[in-house]
């Protein structure tokens, strides 16, 4: 026998909330037009919903001078309902005596003649988590899990309530997420404690005490064996007629389950759902869904959806722990890293520490004796390490020196650029004809002494009035380049006012595409000496001049899709733009591999304002992404 919404649960076979049937609706609205005041101080202003035991209006407290909730049952008291009339007023009194944040307040339990006993609680503008699970649903995505995931804060928010509870000794036995609310401040709050079971505690014998002696004619259910709960989020115990605070972390584990992987652990009907609670069968894995999900929440779920009640968490605090632990970025203790896990965490959170071990490390292989006595204590697993820094070190020196060198040679190969359109736009300014052979043979003449370069022309000044460049006007800009899409392609322009008398009367221009010129300006040592080495070059607004896959050229770092895949990447390139030249790393997913990169980066000032970032980085870690556990 299951209790208030498990039956009706059996029958819909779904979590959703009971749906209001027209005799029912036209029974309330009936009941709010003869009764549209429970006091004098209460008007009822419209149903909100209602339950298996229960509904729920929207009333106004005339004396406060504020909108309460006002919970009534749904069928008055009588002989048969007694026990539904006792759990209802247990509800009442056992949610007021739980004063936490996260647990919905109640302000007054009264009883109408006719109607039964009724209680008025804080009315919580909000949407369940059932909805936002509805919501992502409806609404799926390649990066579902992405959504998903931001239920992690409010699922903590509700273990820390029910911490609290299970510390007083109160289990809720119908944790869910339609009796989660989230309203629009953040705060989260637990509802529909009509279930909650008052247990004896050791460190709360005082709190059980007033309990049993003040609630004694309505704790209906404390030694009862019937089977009550939400059969998808029902524990193998509660299946069997009983509870414990590990039936209501089983519960919160299903949710867990639900965020990592969007779906149920067990499917079908509830008759279903209970065989595969109380087979012997171990609970599946999130991995079965989401193969992709963070090992360490997989861990977190696996441990608090356990069928024996031993091997879960003992109650809601050990879950918060661990919960708060991964989203702080701490290590989960339930979790069993792996060598190479360790090592990663380690050289992400201890940046300052590595360099100085890379520093004692060069110390160390300067001197026989010292490297031969650090051996001695070092074990295999540290020799790795050794081996790893100083690969590292190695990487970020060589690309340091060659991010040096082709920033050189770019600035002074623009600055050559600029003297020579200096020059030729000298000699067209003292042209009589525009548009003359002598014209056509200057442009020829550059042409050949820069060959790479796409173009060579002169432009009026009314032609630029509609042109825009990507992040900067095209107009006024004699010392640095100009990037412009033109036909999906980007093209970096030169340009030079040629001036008659005082004015600017025409401009000339160089017009290049980055990728068939800049390649040419790197120096050629540095390319010889490493096939693995890769140069890409970004405005410092983040805009991608050049990347030798093309695809890249012209995209965005900061704003283009095909570039924010990575959070590091993207926190290296806010590095890049705060400092002039430095060293740092990043990481990025390509296919079934996770690339990560040790970068050097120097700068190329045009001016005072624009600069160019050359970028020079080697692989120094390629790893499978599916053989993480």
């Amino acid at each position: 026998m299951y209790s208030k919404d498990s039956q009706s649960e059996r029958n819909n076979q779904s979590d959703d909330a009971t749906r209001i049937s027209p005799e029912r609706a036209a029974q309330a609205r009936q009941s709010q037009q003869d009764h549209s005041s429970f006091t004098d101080r209460l008007h009822i202003e419209g149903l909100i919903g209602e339950g298996g035991v229960g509904r729920v209006y929207l009333a106004y407290d005339q004396v406060m001078g504020r909108r309460v909730a006002v919970k009534e049952m749904l069928n008055p008291p009588s002989d048969e309902n007694t026990e539904l009339t006792n759990s209802f007023i247990h509800e009442a009194k056992i949610t007021a005596k739980l004063e936490h944040p996260g647990i919905i307040p109640i302000y007054e339990i009264g009883n109408r003649n006719h109607y039964g006993p009724y209680y008025v609680m804080k009315y919580i503008k909000g949407i369940t988590m059932e909805e936002r699970f509805r919501f992502f649903s409806e609404n799926a995505t390649d990066n579902n899990f992405k959504a998903r995931i931001e239920l992690i804060d409010p699922l903590i928010d509700v273990c820390k309530a029910l911490a609290y509870a299970h510390e007083k000794g109160v289990i809720h036995r119908d944790i869910k997420p339609n009796n989660i609310i989230s309203g629009k401040f953040g705060e989260t709050i637990i509802i529909d404690w009509g279930l909650a079971q008052v247990i004896s505690s050791d460190g709360n014998t005082q709190f059980f005490n007033k309990v049993i002696n003040q609630q004694q004619h309505t704790l209906s259910d404390s030694s009862s064996s019937i089977t009550v709960g939400t059969p998808r989020y029902m524990s193998p115990e509660q299946a069997e007629g009983r509870a414990t605070k590990a039936s209501d972390v089983y519960s919160l584990g299903v949710i867990l389950f639900r965020i990592i992987t969007g779906k149920f652990p067990y499917q079908g009907s509830a008759d279903e759902i209970e065989q595969q609670l109380t087979s012997n069968k171990p609970s599946p894995s999130p991995f079965q869904f989401n193969p992709s999900a963070p090992a360490e929440l997989v861990a977190i779920c696996e441990k608090a959806i356990a069928k024996s009640e031993q091997q879960r968490f003992i109650d809601a605090s050990e879950l918060l722990s661990q919960l708060n632990d991964y989203r702080n970025g701490r290590m989960v203790n339930v979790y069993n890293y792996s060598k190479k896990e360790l090592l990663h965490r380690f050289f992400s959170r201890h940046k300052l520490l590595i360099s100085l071990l890379c520093v004692l490390l060069i110390a160390i292989v300067t001197g026989a004796g010292i490297a031969l006595h650090y051996a001695y204590l070092m074990n295999i697993e540290k020799d790795k390490a050794e081996y790893a820094l100083v690969t590292i070190t190695t990487f970020s020196e060589k690309a340091q020196n060659e991010a040096r060198a082709i920033a050189k040679v770019i600035k002074s190969s623009s600055d050559e650029l600029y003297a020579d359109l200096k020059l030729a736009a000298r000699e067209f300014s003292q042209l009589n004809q525009p548009n003359s052979a002598q014209e056509n043979t200057l442009l020829s003449d550059l042409k050949n002494q820069y060959p790479r370069i796409e173009l060579f022309s002169i432009r009026h000044t009314d032609s630029l009035t509609p042109e825009i460049s990507l992040g900067w006007s095209i107009k006024q800009k004699y010392d640095a380049p100009i990037a412009v899409m033109k036909d999906e392609r980007l093209q970096i322009i030169f340009r030079t006012p040629i001036h008659k008398g005082t004015h600017v009367e025409r401009y000339l221009e160089a017009i290049m595409y980055p990728e068939i010129v800049i390649p040419a300006l790197f120096p050629i040592a540095p390319l010889s000496r490493s096939k693995s080495q890769d140069v890409w070059v970004m405005r410092d607004d983040g805009l991608i001049i050049y990347d030798k896959n093309l695809k890249y050229i012209g995209s965005n770092l900061f704003t283009g899709q095909i570039n924010i895949g990575s959070a590091s990447l993207l926190a290296f390139g806010q590095l890049t733009i705060s400092h002039d030249n430095g060293i740092g790393h990043y990481a990025y997913i390509e296919g079934k591999h996770k690339i990560e990169k040790i970068a050097s980066w120097n700068t190329v000032q045009f001016n005072r304002t624009e600069r160019w970032i050359i970028i020079v980085n080697y692989p120094y870690l390629i790893s499978n992404i599916s053989d993480k556990p």
